[in-house]
């Protein structure tokens, strides 16, 4: 699109109607300057119209309307201020057109696809840089002709038009046929980096919101996030904890939330989550590394030994620059808050639920012993001592800070004591009561110091919210 040529058009007109409100309408220079304004309108429109851009073409409509007026009223001898106020009309057209054409710093896009999410998308694009030219549709009906007042037009008729960026509501189709550097696919984006796990989309959510003050700051696995009633919590706390969440990741969230936190300083407890196999375990090298890997980096800028890592940074790094050309500051945060309805039935789900190891069958029991023993075939020397010198990083981390540890491994139902492995419980106590000794932290051990019933539980290691209720009660004897 040439604008430089629009506006070297449009800049001079509006000087020319300047002059015309100085003189008269029977002013033989009055009507050869009105004869030479619509001429170079003529030329403008030409231009403009050829775009096919509604909100120019109204535009342009409503100044023709206004130009009309001013002929209609020469014609009819109208007084002169009518005439004075038709051209003052036409010139606010002209002077909207210009600060809506003043856009050669914007970004044009066209989304594709029109789904139950392309409003949320459509909420987090900055429209301060960004022009959206048109919504584009596979296979589009001769019915849908505009969405949210933007043209729709079909995918096919896409490469008619000059724009910046294919922007991809859902995943896009034949998209191969579009320069690479113009396709962003958002809704890959926002699904890898961003709600690909449910439970750390949420707690961005509730972070982004309200960033504190804070009195603490939970992290760890999916047993202690499930195990905290934050209702029921002394003080105001931040649940970072989330589903596989492994010792360094656990550091990482903490840092995040602190350095990110309204008032950090006013943080004094770090809650952290450990299980019997935590020393043992890393999660950028498990199955679901890649995964896991995705889901933080956003957040984190680390993917630890994940063996794909720079795959997936540079993919991260290519989509999110041109991202934040056309997207609001902090979209990421911005979308999470579209999807609360869909976190919050969730939570209600996972905290509803009621396990009854009483009701399973031959099969059922063995199913349960196959994956809990699955959890415990780790023997990773390397991974244990990379461990102990990341928990050794935290808890100086926070010591540094003032900010009491307290680590705490959750109950579990008697089935998953009764098959979990006891000896490399004994090896992860070992090191704790090592790194107790150097670092005097508190360390609640829900695991053999608490018998709950299965009622309790969602499932034969997570506590339901029946459960967090108990194991918060006890936590709250440690927070003063």
């Amino acid at each position: 699109m040439d604008w430089e040529k629009i506006r070297q058009l449009i800049n001079p007109l509006i000087e020319d109607l300047d002059l015309l409100l100085q003189r008269k309408e029977n002013d033989r220079s009055f009507l050869m300057l009105l004869q030479d304004v619509l001429s170079k309108y003529v030329e403008i429109s030409q231009i403009l119209q050829s775009w096919d851009q509604q909100t120019i073409t109204e535009n342009l409509l409503a100044g023709q309307a206004a130009f009309n007026e001013i002929l209609n009223g020469m014609e009819q001898n109208a007084p002169v201020f009518q005439i004075q106020e038709g051209i003052y009309a036409f010139g606010q057209t002209l002077v909207e057109l210009e600060r809506y054409l003043s856009m050669e710093e914007k970004y044009f896009v066209i989304i594709y696809g029109i789904n139950q999410k392309t409003a949320n998308y459509l909420y987090c694009i900055d429209l301060t840089k960004t022009f959206i030219l048109a919504f584009a549709v596979k296979d589009k009906q001769p019915g849908l002709v505009s969405y949210k007042g933007i043209p729709v037009i079909d995918i096919q008729d896409a490469q008619a038009l000059e724009y910046d960026y294919l922007l991809c509501a859902e995943e896009p189709e034949e998209t191969d046929q579009y320069p690479y550097e113009t396709v962003l696919n958002l809704h890959s984006y926002i699904g890898t980096f961003v709600t690909g796990g449910y439970e750390l989309a949420y707690e961005r959510m509730n972070f982004y919101r309200d960033r504190g003050p804070y009195d603490g700051v939970v992290t760890g696995l999916s047993y202690i996030r499930q195990g905290i009633d934050l209702a029921s919590i002394k003080g105001q706390f931040l649940n970072f904890a989330i589903g596989g969440q492994d010792i360094f990741y656990s550091y990482q969230m903490f840092r995040y939330a602190y350095e990110n936190a309204k008032e950090p300083q006013q943080i004094r407890y770090a809650v952290i989550g450990v299980a019997p196999y935590i020393f043992q375990y890393d999660m950028s090298v498990a199955p679901y590394n890649a995964a896991v890997a995705e889901r933080y980096y956003s957040f984190t800028r680390r993917m630890n030994h994940f063996s794909g890592a720079w795959l997936y940074k540079g993919a991260y790094h290519f989509i999110k620059s041109s991202l934040d050309q056309i997207m609001k500051e902090g979209f990421e945060d911005i979308y999470t808050t579209t999807e609360e309805a869909f976190f919050l039935n969730s939570e209600k789900v996972l905290r509803s639920t009621v396990y009854n190891s009483s009701i399973l069958d031959e099969n059922g029991i063995k199913a349960e012993k196959e994956s809990i023993e699955k959890e415990y075939h780790k023997n990773y020397p390397e991974t244990v001592t990379f461990n102990i010198r990341m928990m050794k990083e935290y808890l100086q981390y926070l010591r540094q800070r003032q900010i009491k540890a307290i680590l705490v491994m959750p109950p579990m139902t008697e089935l998953y004591k009764k098959y979990m492995s006891w000896e490399m419980y004994k090896d992860t106590m070992e090191i704790l009561e090592k790194l107790r000794e150097e670092y005097s932290f508190t360390f609640v051990n829900l695991l053999t110091d608490l018998d709950l019933e299965d009622c309790y539980f969602r499932n034969s290691s997570h506590l339901n919210g029946a459960g967090a209720v108990k194991v918060t009660e006890i936590l709250n004897q440690y927070i003063l």
